[in-house]
């Protein structure tokens, strides 16, 4: 296992701390990371928003600010807690200041751009997303708020990099390398499976803004679900209904439903996979775990990175079943409570 440097760079300055935890999700658009300041000097070792990078042994993982700053002590010690927060916090907390607030016949991507005012940075390689002909934002929303709707539309993720930036992605961007497995590099794991999220159909309905016909009036995209008896699901579609938006919002809502009730917590030593590469959301990896029944691919959907002086340097990784993320089937060796069928193409039908 490679001995790992978790370096905390505020403005320029580097800060020694005694205990980091970083934490990246492909559900959340702000990575976070907490770390236990050893600071003898005068006064406070930093001070909120000032702009800050986390590097882990020389490799960039985060771009961003200090959020918190948090001091106590006692007659002869003290100890300082520092919180820090993605470049992207911007993107979630600060409204859009546009000139018009609308953008015509773009797609998500341009949206996003046209929108990110304060130069967050978007990036959407490979996402293949549907043009529309206008979008106009909410007096008083965020970026992420103006853009989640149609993401959530046409299935696609919005999460953040390590420079700071906003990603959009459609699929996992990757694999691991090597494996996870009971008795070689699993710490400790624990599982959940739950069938509040099994559905025997998804249903979206919507409307176009324009025309009278049933096409316009009464369409609906249907996907099959995973439950055994009836348990239908009905959503309203975020924005103009046309048949390739229905049908791909009820197919994303089909294979979240069925991967999101599958998950386990896995520790590992270290913070990277058989290659060495840092461990990251959205990213596949193969696991083999006879105890909870496990022998497939899962996808990463959060990724913390914990490192002290007392338990050395450890990686909490939360594995989902891939269709929770927008992915495939995984088609493992898993026992019958980690599988469900296959979802099938969506259709589309008029009222």
């Amino acid at each position: 296992m490679t001995t790992e440097t978790v370096t905390f760079t505020v403005n320029g300055r580097p800060l020694q701390h005694t205990r980091a935890a970083l934490s990246a999700s492909a559900e959340q658009v702000v990575r976070m990371a907490t770390f236990s300041v050893a600071w003898t000097g005068g006064g406070l070792p930093c001070i909120p928003d000032e702009p800050a990078e986390i590097a882990v042994s020389g490799e960039l993982w985060g771009t961003g600010y200090v959020r918190d700053v948090r001091g106590r002590h006692g007659a002869n010690n003290r100890d300082y807690e520092v919180t820090w927060v993605s470049r992207t916090c911007d993107a979630t907390e600060c409204s859009i200041d546009h000139p018009t607030g609308l953008k015509r016949d773009a797609d998500l991507a341009d949206i996003a751009r046209e929108f990110d005012t304060l130069g967050i940075g978007i990036e959407a390689d490979g996402v293949a997303t549907l043009v529309k002909s206008v979008h106009k934002i909410r007096p008083g929303e965020t970026l992420f708020e103006t853009i989640e709707r149609d993401a959530r539309a046409q299935g696609v993720l919005v999460y953040d990099t390590p420079r700071g930036r906003l990603k959009l992605a459609a699929k996992a961007e990757g694999r691991h390398a090597g494996r996870l497995a009971r008795g070689i590099n699993i710490l400790q794991a624990s599982g959940s499976l739950s069938g509040a999220r099994n559905f025997s159909s998804v249903k979206v309905r919507g409307q176009a803004s324009v025309g009278t016909t049933g096409a316009a009036l009464r369409p609906e995209g249907v996907a099959r679900g995973t439950a055994s008896r009836a348990r239908p699901l009905i959503l309203t579609l975020e924005g103009e209904a046309t048949s390739d938006r229905l049908k791909r919002r009820a197919d994303w809502e089909a294979r979240r439903a069925s991967g999101q009730g599958v998950s386990c917590t896995v520790d590992v030593p270290g913070f990277r996979d058989s290659a060495g590469r840092i461990w990251s959301p959205n990213w596949l990896v193969a696991i083999d775990d006879d105890w909870l029944g496990i022998a497939q691919d899962m996808v990463i959907a959060s990724a913390s990175l914990e490192q002290d002086v007392m338990s050395g340097t450890i990686a909490r990784l939360t594995l989902k079943d891939p269709r929770a993320l927008g992915g495939e089937n995984p088609r493992g060796q898993s026992n019958t409570a980690w599988a469900s069928p296959e979802t099938l193409e969506p259709d589309y039908r008029e009222g």
